[in-house]
């Protein structure tokens, strides 16, 4: 039987900065991308090694290798394929990346794996590389064309926002700009242990369970909110560092609220539900008792109204539509009132509070000397505890990183508990999305992502929206243009 020709070396381990980019390479690797790369090798390993030439240049391999140097891999796993021609080389690159894209999926088979591994529960999805949307589509056994996906709204209330809605005649609503997807860097810009000045926000590169990178992203400010969206109890393993121990993470992470928060801060922590062998997991309960031990009092919980569901059967499960935000206070605070009152202007008929015997009776049966009755009702009220804010689906930023959530989430509870000038801190920023909240509401925020990939994509949408306000490294000033093209020339000249 004939075998195919092999000139291709044993896997040797080699330093990251000796391998050569190819100048000519067309595949473009997205930020996203890369973070799917990274998280790949954070939990299988590095199974596919980088293949070059003699001289050390990459003939298939760069993706892996700016993944590599995204996680600060010194090493890469490499095979070096000896013998073949410029031609050769060249036409290799393009027919690795191009085959591959030429073969197809057989949907109902894809479907059963991707519901055998939500049913296993041991690996996030998110791993597979299919984006959110994509998933909850083979769920819900949706056809592949485009265009089947119901049209998201937008509210950013808690009440539906007049004009949000989709019309009588089925006009799609305008989507937030703050939430769309911007170009970024072919390679990361930003570093562990950089420190980005965005307007009067403060964006950190580094891990939120190191108190000395809390304490320098904080700098003198003590934040009146704690906003963020931690990755969910399945999500094990990702671009930000592995999450192997969820319980672990958080209670990192929270041990080093008394750096960033003032004493009467509010912390507010979105979480979704996820499902093993048929039942959904309270995989918050553990973290939930060591915050109560550490003096946060569950203060109260709240549901996070996301819209309609996508079709589907679910396995017999209602369509996913909501997840919860836990709000975590050692001392109340009264939130504003920023929600349009229906009846604003209305005469009250009545007021007063429900006593014991079941009668609404005025206040002064508790000893105060008035009532509200023929007062109007008040313009603006506090918000309920149904956040009715529609989440987009089928966006990249939204899919792919784990802390995943629309600008108008963060805004509402920011109006909602702060006031303008107040900071907020984020240890979870992801693609920067509390950071463009802070801009719409006038807050600043102070934030930490650990992955640089995700920083240089947090950059990149403050620039798109902002262009007229600077990124420059609070360690010297340089604009983010300046850095980019300094540390470019850097990695060339040790290449």
């Amino acid at each position: 039987m004939p075998q195919a020709p092999w000139s291709a070396s044993a896997v040797e381990a080699r330093p990251v900065t000796s391998l050569l980019p190819y100048a000519g390479n067309a595949r473009t690797h997205s930020a996203e991308q890369v973070a799917q790369i990274a998280a790949s090798i954070l939990e299988f390993g590095f199974v596919a090694p980088v293949l070059v030439d003699e001289r050390g240049e990459i003939i298939a391999g760069h993706g892996r290798l700016l993944a590599a140097k995204s996680l600060g891999l010194d090493t890469v796993p490499t095979i070096v394929r000896t013998g073949l021609t410029e031609a050769q080389k060249a036409a290799y690159r393009l027919a690795d990346n191009r085959i591959a894209l030429n073969a197809g999926w057989d949907e109902a088979l894809l479907a059963a794996e991707v519901a055998k591994l939500q049913e296993m529960g041991d690996v996030d999805l998110a791993l597979t590389g299919f984006d959110g949307t994509e998933i909850e589509r083979l769920l819900a056994g949706l056809e592949t064309e485009a265009g089947n996906l119901p049209a998201p709204t937008v509210a950013s209330g808690a009440e539906p926002a007049p004009g949000n809605q989709p019309g009588a005649d089925g006009a799609e609503p305008a989507e937030d700009p703050a939430d769309a997807e911007p170009e970024t860097p072919r390679q990361a810009v930003a570093r562990v242990g950089d420190i980005w000045l965005l307007g009067d926000h403060r964006l950190a590169c580094g891990d939120s369970t190191n108190r000395s990178t809390v304490a320098r992203v904080m700098a003198a400010d003590r934040a009146a909110l704690l906003f963020t969206s931690p990755p969910y109890g399945n999500q094990r393993d990702y671009t930000t560092g592995g999450v192997s121990d969820w319980d672990a993470l958080m209670q990192g992470v929270f041990a080093h609220l008394g750096t960033a928060l003032r004493p009467d801060a509010q912390v507010l922590v979105n979480l979704g539900l996820i499902h093993r062998e048929s039942e959904w997991q309270p995989y918050w309960q553990s973290w939930l008792d060591w915050m109560r031990a550490q003096g946060w009092r569950r203060f109260a919980l709240y549901a996070w109204d996301q819209g309609p569901g996508l079709p589907g059967d679910w396995n017999g499960r209602l369509a996913p539509a909501f997840e919860l935000v836990f709000h975590f206070n050692r001392t109340a605070r009264q939130p504003n009132k920023i929600v349009p009152c229906k009846w604003a202007g209305t005469p009250n008929k009545v007021s007063g509070l429900r006593a014991a015997d079941g009668e609404v009776k005025a206040y002064t049966h508790i000893g105060l000397p008035y009532t509200h009755i023929g007062l109007p009702v008040q313009e603006m009220r506090i918000p309920d505890s149904v956040l009715r804010i529609t989440r987009h689906k089928g966006r990249g930023i939204e899919t792919e990183h784990p802390a995943v959530f629309p600008v108008a989430l963060p805004e509402f509870l920011m109006r909602a508990y702060t006031e303008a000038g107040e900071a907020v801190f984020e240890p979870f920023a992801g693609s920067g999305t509390t950071i463009l909240a802070g801009q719409r509401t006038g807050r600043r925020v102070r934030a930490i992502e650990l992955a640089p990939a995700y920083v240089d994509l947090a950059i990149a949408r403050w620039r798109m929206l902002h262009p007229d306000l600077p990124v420059r490294l609070a360690e010297d000033g340089r604009d983010y243009d300046a850095v980019a093209e300094a540390r470019a020339e850097v990695t060339a000249d040790a290449a």
